[in-house]
């Protein structure tokens, strides 16, 4: 499994480095690029080859300090990863470049971490919400003050549309990380009732047997943000899945920042989105 794991030195970022170190611990077979974009701007008065030579110096000193960073945070040596890159480029585009480097070195998941506490509003935040809908390399969102936890329950929370192809995505890495996987669903009467039958039939097949489902009732006093907000906040997952439609916006209608979600989303479990 590789990981691409961004930071910009910050302390908020040191949350995704935790997480990949916490995978790696169940794992023996991660690979990690720890990733630091930055933008130098050529002034005019300087030549190509003057400002050429600017950029490779700058950029292999930030390659010594990215190391310098990553080591102060997991500690001198491999943190349990089977190998270990840093990689500085200049950037024009950070999202874009992200995502490109990401997909260029066929990376399993994007890995960054949210500022502060408030969730959800931040990672609606400019550069995780383009990453987030503009990726198709999934993408691992990791409150910035997470700290390590053996990753024992997954809650994938499931609206029944391409069930078994999801979870057949979802099940890769739960068999790769040995961890328990929970399929939450709210009822909905836009499914019908012989899709929605179908869909629970695919948890008698040998292969999902070892799945929870989750069927829950839809609770229209409460937006479906505050009814899993209040839900992963009772039962604890270590990990919060779901997948997300671009063209729909499925993750944005969601997920759009509001007083409501901010004020109930309190939990700080890392999300791990796909892209359908």
């Amino acid at each position: 499994m590789k990981l691409l794991v961004t930071t910009d030195f910050s302390a908020n970022s040191k949350g995704a480095i935790r997480f990949a170190q916490t995978i790696a611990k169940q794992n023996k077979q991660i690979e990690v690029i720890f990733f630091h974009a930055i933008h130098i701007i050529k002034p005019t008065r300087w030549s190509d080859m003057f400002f050429l030579s600017y950029k490779n110096e700058e950029i292999e000193r930030l390659t010594i300090e990215l190391k310098k960073f990553i080591h102060g945070t997991i500690g001198n040596k491999k943190g349990n990863f089977i190998d270990i890159k840093f990689v500085v480029e200049n950037s024009i585009s950070t999202e874009k470049d992200i995502i490109s480097y990401a997909e260029k070195n066929k990376i399993d998941f994007i890995c960054m971490a949210t500022q502060g506490a408030g969730m959800l509003r931040k990672v609606m935040g400019t550069h995780t919400s383009y990453i987030v809908n503009n990726s198709k390399v999934p993408v691992m969102v990791i409150p910035s003050h997470y700290r390590a936890k053996a990753i024992k329950n997954a809650t994938y929370l499931s609206d029944f549309e391409n069930l078994k192809k999801e979870i057949t995505k979802i099940s890769k890495l739960t068999s790769e990380v040995s961890m328990n996987l929970e399929v939450l669903h709210y009822s909905s009467f836009a499914l019908d009732k012989k899709k929605f039958e179908k869909s629970k039939e695919l948890f008698e097949k040998e292969e999902f047997q070892n799945f929870k489902l989750n069927i829950q009732k839809n609770n229209m006093e409460l937006s479906l943000v505050e009814r899993v907000s209040k839900y992963v906040k009772k039962s604890k997952p270590e990990l919060l899945i779901m997948f997300t439609n671009r063209e729909k916006g499925f993750f944005e209608s969601m997920f759009l920042p509001s007083k409501s979600a901010e004020l109930t989303y309190s939990t700080k479990v890392p999300v791990l989105i796909y892209s359908k």
